[in-house]
């Protein structure tokens, strides 16, 4: 990998919702916002049991802060329908990756 990088690992609670709506809310406005904010790699995984799981991976501790205090736990995610709201957010160093 070359130097440490490092990730914001979020979870929301989250309603069961078709994951072609969920597809939707996360290209539509997740995507772009982390794309923005320089993640080099972001992995979205389908609601289960009520728990929805993010993974976005930026090049330096200060960028992935940056990020992750825009997202505040208990508040609803930009774009996202009323009953998904931040269960947690954390900034994480990425030990390995294939």
């Amino acid at each position: 990998m070359g130097g440490s990088v490092y990730a914001v690992f979020v979870e929301v609670s989250a309603e069961a919702r078709s994951n072609d709506q969920a597809r939707q809310v996360i290209e539509g406005s997740a995507v772009p916002m982390a794309r923005d904010a320089g993640a080099r790699a972001g992995y979205w995984l389908s609601e289960q049991g009520g728990r929805g799981v993010a993974v976005t991976v930026y090049d330096s501790e200060e960028a992935a802060r940056r990020q992750a205090d825009r997202l505040k736990v208990g508040e609803t995610p930009p774009g996202a329908p009323p009953g998904v709201t931040f269960r947690t957010v954390e900034v994480r160093e990425v030990l390995a990756s294939l």
